[in-house]
């Protein structure tokens, strides 16, 4: 049986700086904090204008995998993806790698403050579902004996 496609879920952008899913505390960076309007002061939240879907081979988790993965992604006064950062910190490095290469090509519109665009930060999290690949037994080769 072929593989099935992960389930790759973008969820909704949170702009607040509430707890990851699952209820655990995120210990972000610093960065974070000093650098990024809060989003009580934005009259309008960054938002993505262009996004992309990353490519996550199921074929990477056999056994199957269900994972949240939350990226806090800066966005600059001028529209561009300034740091990322993402949390659980042990996330699967082809999952990171695969999400990074696909923010990349996102475009936003910043956020504002007073009129005025800003840098600022939001929440994307990311829901992975990857179903346990059901292996075939090998089939044993038969070969037809009988005279031609």
């Amino acid at each position: 049986m072929a593989p099935k496609a992960a389930d790759i879920t973008p969820l909704q952008p949170q702009a607040d700086s509430a707890p990851a899913s699952g209820g655990q505390t995120v210990n972000w960076p610093a960065w974070i904090n000093a650098d990024c309007t809060p989003p009580a002061q934005l009259d309008q939240q960054p938002r993505p204008r262009r996004h992309t879907t990353p490519f996550i081979s199921a074929h990477w988790f056999p056994n199957g995998l269900e994972t949240t993965v939350v990226f806090r992604l800066e966005v600059t006064a001028q529209g561009q993806l300034g740091r990322v950062a993402y949390q659980p910190a042990d996330a699967d490095p082809r999952i990171v790698k695969s999400i990074l290469q696909s923010l990349k090509r996102w475009q936003f519109k910043p956020g504002m403050r007073q009129g005025q665009p800003v840098t600022s930060c939001f929440e994307q999290p990311y829901q992975l579902v990857f179903p346990r690949q059901e292996v075939d037994a090998p089939r044993t080769p038969t070969m037809n004996t009988d005279p031609q």
